[in-house]
């Protein structure tokens, strides 16, 4: 392949915007026919057919086989029949038969098949869906054209490709990984590989970075020019990834709904000695300012109100620097009580080798590249007594939502599917097709029990760990947030009970302590950064006893979310169970129920669970609306530049 050739597979989709109005409404339609029953019957018979051509293959030697795959690599670089592909899924399954150790069920092949057709595909969590992935990846991997599987975080994307490493080789396919701690010359050797591994914000990234890079060679006609002006070797060399062409996303709803909420910005930080300093007087008048006589807090909406006239206030003190004109420095104030009254640590960020880590509220997990904008970060390292840093020049910015909309062939698997059924064909074009499971889900799950305080409903959670403690089956707790699982391991503890805990900032054993999560006796706190992509194995000791116990300690923003985490028992049809807990005090219901309808609601057993549902509702609704927000400024932004030709 020449240089040419290479640079054509980086060719990207043209992106169609996204429908409104009518067009939105008949859009949906459509969406709901491709996800049709009937579509499901088809890959179901499309497997079976896998399955038993599969099975013809069992005699084969592995010289043999590998033969077979060589001549069906070459095959499908042309124009191909259906049973050209389905012959190739045959031939992946023995594949995996012999390198792994287990004959993927029915349901994982049709799952795969969905994958390959454009679908997002819903599989319970326990059926496999790392195996699934990789069958498609491997199939996708013959075209020698890139195929970036997208995973929640870096563990997952270096643990499924080293697992996956046996049955890619046979294959004849190559796989790499790309994780955030990777140089570019490693990247660059990642994406190099047939099929990579890596997540969301890394592949973007990368992407951004290439773009910064190319410069105004970014268009393919300009590139054709390029190769007999300048030096294509030397812009080459700048490069990490090949090109888009096939996204498989596992966890799909987390990768594409709740994390794409921000976009992705690439930045520089720029010195600016004159914005710290109006940082550092903003952040002394806030100290002044008294709640409720100059400010009130709104906690539901996260944002300060002044109650008295701040311009009036700031014109003694706004000639102290030129910078600090009035109306700047007023918004200034406002992020600095922003920081002082809404932002907590050890629970929106944490303190590491004198910076401030944000945490992912949804994940738990830390995000050490990101950092908020308008002065808020900066507001923040004051409060903590850290050196401050410099303002960030944005580079480079793009939504999650339009990215994934430049691959050619795009597809996703998710636990949790059906509620993000609209908004999956919405934005990315792609249906959801709920997967049967291969064997029926004994879990059991009880009904939300809900509390008026939160020490009330910690007390409960304590009494219960106790209880099934006492019979010897391990328990998983999960928590929104550090401080609530810190502050009930505390309370575990004081108990006389062992237990472990899984957070952002006790992260490093986190393999060996879900290991072990499913042993007899085991208690294990965990932020929601264990409720993706774990797999809790449970002994037959335990399976007599009733399995994995499951307690839910709050209602996250989303029921998609919640399902996840119960998601860790009952798996592959063994026992298990769950209890969910809910508050009137928890962030969900304080920022989405009207006080009035808190109040009333409270102290009615089935009025509660209900409010509790509305309250997920609005906060879905409301992520949604932030989530096309970003998707119109990014469409807004890019036809600006267009026209601009920048």
């Amino acid at each position: 392949m020449n240089l040419t050739d290479n640079y054509r597979l980086t060719s990207c989709k043209q992106v169609k915007k996204i429908p409104t109005g009518l067009d939105a409404l008949m859009s949906r339609m459509v969406g709901k026919f491709k996800g049709r029953r009937g579509v499901l019957r088809g890959l179901l018979k499309d497997a079976r057919s896998i399955d038993l051509w599969s099975r013809s293959f069992t005699q084969l030697d592995d010289a043999s086989l590998k033969k077979r795959m060589a001549d069906m690599q070459a095959e499908l670089k042309r124009p191909f029949a259906k049973s050209a592909l389905l012959k190739s899924f045959a031939l992946v399954q023995e594949a995996v038969s012999r390198t792994l150790g287990y004959r993927p069920y029915i349901e994982q092949l049709t799952g795969a098949l969905a994958l390959y057709r454009g679908y997002v595909a819903e599989m319970s969590t326990g059926e496999g869906k790392t195996v699934t992935a990789a069958m498609c990846a491997a199939v996708r991997g013959w075209s020698k054209r890139p195929c970036h599987v997208i995973t929640a975080n870096d563990y997952l994307a270096a643990r499924d490709a080293e697992i996956m490493k046996p049955l890619y080789s046979y294959c004849g396919v190559s796989v790499g990984a790309v994780t955030g701690t990777m140089k570019p010359a490693e990247r660059r050797e990642g994406y190099s590989a047939d099929v990579t591994y890596s997540t969301a914000k890394e592949v973007l990234a990368d992407f951004l970075r290439d773009r910064i890079a190319m410069g105004n060679f970014q268009d393919f006609g300009k590139r054709l020019v390029c190769a007999t002006t300048v030096n294509m070797e030397r812009l080459k060399s700048n490069l990490v990834q090949r090109g888009l062409y096939t996204a498989i996303v596992d966890e799909a709803d987390n990768v594409l709904i709740d994390e794409a909420v921000t976009p992705l910005i690439i930045s520089r930080e720029k010195k600016n000695d004159e914005f710290n300093e109006a940082c550092r007087l903003a952040y002394k008048v806030s100290e002044k300012l008294k709640r409720r006589t100059d400010y009130e807090v709104d906690y539901k909406n996260r944002t300060i109100r002044f109650v008295v006239d701040m311009g009036s206030r700031l014109d003694d003190i706004g000639e102290e620097i030129s910078f600090a004109r009035a109306g700047f420095l007023k918004d200034l104030v406002r992020q600095a009580l922003v920081a002082r009254e809404l932002f907590e640590c050890g629970r929106h960020y944490v303190v590491e080798e004198g910076k401030v880590v944000i945490v992912d509220e949804s994940t738990g997990r830390k995000m050490p590249m990101r950092s908020w904008n308008g002065g808020l970060h900066q507001m923040i390292e004051i409060k903590e007594g850290l050196e401050m840093s410099g303002l960030k020049e944005t580079e480079a910015r793009m939504s999650f939502q339009r990215f994934f909309r430049l691959y050619r062939n795009f597809s996703g698997m998710t636990g949790t599917g059906k509620e993000a059924s609209a908004e999956f064909w919405t934005i990315y074009g792609a249906a959801v097709v709920c997967i049967p499971n291969h064997r029926k889900s004994k879990r059991k799950v009880s009904h939300l029990k809900t509390f008026a305080s939160k020490d009330a409903k910690r007390r409960a959670i304590v009494k219960e760990v106790i209880r099934m403690h006492e019979k010897g089956r391990p328990i998983l707790i999960g928590t929104k947030d550090i401080d609530e699982s810190e502050y009930l391991a505390s309370a575990i503890e004081s108990k006389g009970l062992h237990c472990r805990i899984i957070n952002a900032v006790r992260c490093e054993e986190e393999a060996a302590i879900v290991a072990e999560a499913g042993k007899f006796g085991a208690i294990t706190v965990a932020t929601n950064m264990a409720g993706r992509g774990t797999d809790i194995k449970i002994p037959d000791r335990v399976k007599k006893i009733g399995g994995l116990h499951v307690i839910a300690t709050e209602c996250n923003p989303s029921s998609r979310i919640d399902r996840q985490l119960f998601g860790r028992s009952a798996r592959q049809g063994d026992p298990g169970s769950v209890s969910h807990y809910a508050s009137f005090e928890d962030d969900v219901l304080r920022r989405n129920l009207p006080n009035a309808l808190a109040v009333a609601f409270r102290h009615l057993g089935p009025f509660s669970a209900l409010s509790v549902r509305w309250a997920q509702h609005r906060a879905g609704r409301k992520a949604y609306q932030s989530r096309l927000s970003v998707q119109r400024t990014d469409t807004w932004l890019e036809d600006s530049l267009g026209f601009s030709g920048n």
